[in-house]
C-alpha cells in the first residue's frame, strides 16, 4: 500500500484550487501528494464568473472581464458601473491547463485517472481503495461531489439547486454591447416557488454566452431549457440569425441544511464542504478562501479548517430561501430593491460576507419587514 502525506480526491475547481496554492508553498510543495480523479480535465466542461476588487490567483488566464453589468425585472432596468469591482469570467479548459501546469512545474506532486471505492479515516491516517489501487495518506482532501449523494434530506431547511444551460453563440449582426454583462434579467417568465433569469457574457459585439438559470427545488427536463434560451434570444434579444458554438449544463447545490464535516482526517472541500453559498450558488472565490486556509493550517502543523459561514449570514440565507419556497415575495421584486435602492459595493459585501451590522441594516431596510418576519418565524417553526 503505497503512502502519501495528502491526496486529493477529485480534480475540480476545489481540488485543484488546493493543489495550486500547496504549489505556491516552500513547506508543501516538497510533501508527497496524490491527486486522484476519474476523468483528465483536459475539456472545457464549465465556466468559473466572480466579482472581485482585488486581482485574482489566475488573472492571467482569464477569459474577459466587465466594468458594468445589467440588471432587469419587470420595473427596473439599468446598466450599473461596479468599479472597484470587476465581473470575471474563467473558463475552465484555462484554469485547469494553468494549474496543472504549475504544479507540475513546481512539484513533485503525482496524478492518477481512479475512481475512488471508499475512504476509511483511522486515528492516523486515511485508507483510500480505488477500482484499481489501495493508498493511505495522512490527510485526503475529499471534493467528489454529486447531486445523488444526497440522502435524507434533514426537516426544517430547504433543498434548492440551481440549474443551468448555456449556448456560446455567434451572430451574423454586432448586437452585444461587450463591455456590460447581464447579471440577472427577470424579464423571463416566472413561476411560483422558484427563481428564473437569463444571464448574458458577451465576449464582443456578436459572440455572447447566453444562460437560462433557475433557482428550483428539480431539474427541467433537457429540451425545456432549449426552448426557453431559443424563446429569450430570439424574442428578448431580437437575434434571429445565430450559430450554436458551444454548449454547458451545470447543477449546483443550494442548501442551507449543514454540509458534511470533516470527518477525522478526511476533509471536505468545494460543494461537499458546503462552499456553495446556500442563496446565490456562488462558489469560486470561496473556495479560493477556504484552500488557503487549509495550506495555513498545514503549514502551521495544525488540524485543517472546516468550512463554515458565520451564523449571521447562514441565518440570512435560510431566510431568503424561506421566501422564495413559500412564495412570499417575488426574487425579482427582493433583488431589484437591493439594485435600485443600494450602491453595488454595499450589495457585493452584502453578497460577499463583507458587510457590516450597518450596511445589513440599511439593505434590510428596504425590504417588507413583515414578509421577512413571516419567514423567520416559519424557519423557527420548522426546525424547533
Amino acid at each position: 500500500m503505497e503512502k502519501y502525506d495528502y491526496i486529493i480526491a477529485g480534480a475540480g475547481a476545489a481540488g485543484l484550487s488546493l493543489a495550486f496554492y500547496m504549489a505556491q508553498s516552500a513547506t508543501l510543495k516538497h510533501k508527497k501528494v496524490l491527486l486522484i480523479d476519474k476523468k483528465s480535465k483536459d475539456t472545457n466542461d464549465r465556466t468559473w464568473c466572480f466579482w472581485q476588487e482585488e486581482k485574482s490567483a489566475f488573472e492571467d488566464v482569464l477569459y474577459k472581464k466587465w466594468g458594468k453589468i445589467y440588471f432587469a425585472n419587470h420595473s427596473f432596468q439599468k446598466k450599473i458601473e461596479i468599479e472597484p469591482y470587476s465581473y470575471k469570467m474563467l473558463k475552465g479548459i484555462d484554469f485547469y491547463a494553468y494549474t496543472q501546469r504549475f504544479i507540475k512545474e513546481n512539484t513533485n506532486f503525482q496524478w492518477i485517472n481512479d475512481e475512488i471505492v471508499s475512504l476509511k479515516s483511522t486515528r492516523n491516517y486515511v485508507e483510500i481503495s480505488t477500482k484499481y489501487h489501495q493508498f493511505e495518506a495522512t490527510y485526503v482532501f475529499d471534493g467528489l461531489w454529486e447531486q445523488k449523494n444526497l440522502q435524507n434530506k434533514q426537516k426544517g431547511y430547504h433543498y434548492f439547486l440551481q440549474h443551468f444551460k448555456g449556448w456560446v453563440i455567434k451572430t451574423e449582426e454586432a448586437v452585444f454591447d461587450e463591455k456590460t454583462m447581464t447579471y440577472m434579467d427577470f424579464s423571463v417568465p416566472q413561476q411560483a416557488k422558484e427563481v428564473r433569469f437569463a444571464y448574458v457574457l458577451p465576449f464582443n459585439h456578436n459572440e455572447a454566452l447566453v444562460e437560462y438559470t433557475l433557482f428550483s427545488e428539480n431539474l427541467l427536463p433537457e429540451s425545456e431549457y432549449d426552448n426557453h434560451l431559443k424563446k429569450y434570444i430570439e424574442e428578448t434579444l431580437h437575434i434571429k440569425k445565430y450559430e450554436i458554438l458551444e454548449q454547458e449544463f451545470g447543477v449546483i447545490p443550494m442548501y442551507d441544511a449543514p454540509f458534511r464535516a470533516n470527518k477525522g482526517r478526511i476533509v471536505a472541500i468545494g460543494t461537499k464542504a458546503g462552499a456553495a453559498k446556500a442563496s446565490t450558488g456562488f462558489a469560486f472565490n470561496r473556495i479560493q478562501i477556504h484552500s488557503q486556509a487549509i495550506v495555513r493550517a498545514l503549514e502551521a502543523q495544525k488540524k485543517p479548517p472546516i468550512f463554515s459561514s458565520s451564523f449571521k449570514h447562514q441565518f440570512y440565507d435560510s431566510t431568503l430561501l424561506n421566501v422564495i419556497a413559500h412564495n412570499r415575495m417575488k426574487s425579482e421584486e427582493i433583488l431589484g430593491r437591493m439594485f435600485a435602492k443600494h450602491p453595488i459595493r454595499r450589495i457585493f459585501r452584502f453578497l460577499d460576507e463583507k458587510s457590516s451590522v450597518l450596511e445589513d441594516l440599511k439593505i434590510m431596510n428596504s425590504m417588507p419587514w413583515l414578509t421577512f418576519l413571516r419567514a423567520i418565524l416559519s424557519n423557527l417553526k420548522n426546525k424547533f
